[in-house]
């Protein structure tokens, strides 16, 4: 059974996760015991190709996330500030002293991307479980209360958006042995040059949903303008890795940007074209990452280029969106991802709209397969055929090169502590 240690006057207390219905919030918690933090654990699996697809819709497919054969080095100690300066332990509540890093970070892009996914948890009837397969995490209801304080919270300061969070939740640990083995990848939303009209540079057609109920279960390569109705042309390579990633963003001529969102995928399995070159001992694991792929297939030539594409038989199909200041494409929750505050995660796990502390290695630049290490405040928007079990999650790093180079990169294993409103936290330690 899994375990939690909740961070607070309970001490370390390890208590067994129950699936009652919430009691009555009991009365508060005596002041807290700071814990000592998690021990650090080796990457179990090494870095390489993941093995199937992130969504950034409702289906689509990853990144190419490589890296060095040998493995990812333990976590190393809390690094230097990244969005703010650290805060004086005296500001901050006293159930959250005893979070490593707390205090350094982006509180601000979390509470965005929490407001957001209240949008959603508020138009659910307060009755309903918040997740019908985990009652733990309580009832829609349970979590309206900090809904509406996170509402009514303007993001003005960095110092305030975290003051939200300390107000509202308290820290949950998972205390079972595989904590420690979870695994972090990458994803983003690309940016591609297209067109209206075809030429023969931008010749793919970015497809909409076919018409034909039997055309939207072909396989890739009987795919074409014929098929339906395009958005646009781009590359053929822009194309196929917009599709990896399930969503894009169409730059035309004229500079205006178009958002291809996912709409429907024709059902067939997906196949890491990358794995594909590994497996032809063409590249190696240290290798498949998405600029190394693409560098082989502009040197192969077209013809070869489309043979590999062809060997992922799946095929997403886009709707246009227009493109909203700050936002990026939405997840599985229905809202749209936000840079560095998202990710995905197994829905049988974990529900949408909760809170997640994160302590794990970002890259920094295209090629870091090392990273430095950093806390992130996250929010779960998302999944993924395979993002599945515990500590397993798909961080969504934004939208363009820039993001695409360090979200290509990104494979690491890392720490993490659930957020939950006070009730439901205090509730599942008193009912174990």
């Amino acid at each position: 059974m899994r375990k939690f240690a909740v961070l607070l006057g309970l001490g370390a207390l390890g208590v067994t996760a129950c699936t009652t219905t919430p009691a009555p919030a009991p009365s508060p918690a005596p002041a807290p015991v700071v814990t000592s933090p998690p021990a650090e654990q080796p990457n179990p699996s090494g870095q390489g190709q993941p093995s199937g697809e992130t969504q950034a819709g409702q289906n689509s497919d990853p990144v190419n996330n490589p890296g060095p054969s040998a493995g990812s080095p333990a976590l190393p100690p809390v690094s230097d500030p990244v969005a703010s300066a650290p805060i004086a332990a005296s500001d901050i509540s006293d159930a959250f002293k005893s979070v490593r890093g707390w205090g350094i970070g982006d509180y601000s892009s979390a509470l965005s991307s929490f407001q957001r996914s209240c949008g959603k948890i508020s138009l659910k009837n307060p009755d309903d479980l918040l997740s019908k397969k985990l009652p733990k995490y309580g009832r829609v209801g349970d979590w309206l209360a900090a809904c509406a304080v996170a509402q009514a919270t303007p993001i003005i300061d960095n110092d305030t958006s975290r003051r939200f969070f300390e107000s509202e939740f308290l820290p949950l640990s998972l205390m079972d042995d595989s904590s420690a083995k979870g695994i972090i990848t990458g994803y983003y939303q690309p940016e591609i040059t297209a067109r209206r009209t075809k030429d023969s540079v931008y010749s793919e057609p970015i497809l909409s949903v076919p018409a034909d109920p039997a055309a939207l279960k072909w396989s890739r390569d009987k795919m074409n303008e014929t098929v339906a109705t395009p958005l646009g042309y781009g590359r053929p390579i822009d194309v196929f890795f917009m599709q990896v990633q399930g969503s894009g963003v169409m730059v035309f001529e004229d500079g205006q940007k178009v958002r291809a969102a996912y709409a429907e995928n024709n059902g067939k399995p997906y196949t890491s074209i990358g794995g594909v070159l590994i497996s032809r001992g063409i590249l190696t694991k240290d290798q498949s990452s998405k600029q190394k792929i693409e560098d082989w297939m502009i040197k192969a030539g077209p013809e070869k280029a489309r043979a590999l594409m062809n060997e992922n038989k799946r095929y997403i199909f886009f709707k246009p969106e227009v493109i909203r200041p700050g936002e990026g494409p939405k997840g599985a929750m229905q809202v749209p991802l936000t840079a560095m505050a998202s990710i995905a995660v197994d829905p049988s796990i974990y529900p949408y709209g909760v809170p997640i502390w994160l302590e794990t290695q970002i890259p920094q630049a295209a090629g870091d397969y090392k990273g430095t290490a950093q806390q992130l405040l996250v929010v779960t928007q998302d999944t993924g055929k395979a993002i599945r079990g515990e500590h397993r999650a798909d961080l969504y790093f934004g939208s363009g090169d820039d993001a695409g180079d360090k979200a290509g990169v990104m494979k690491h294993p890392a720490h993490w502590l659930i957020l939950l409103p006070f009730h439901l936290a205090l509730e599942l330690a008193s009912s174990s």
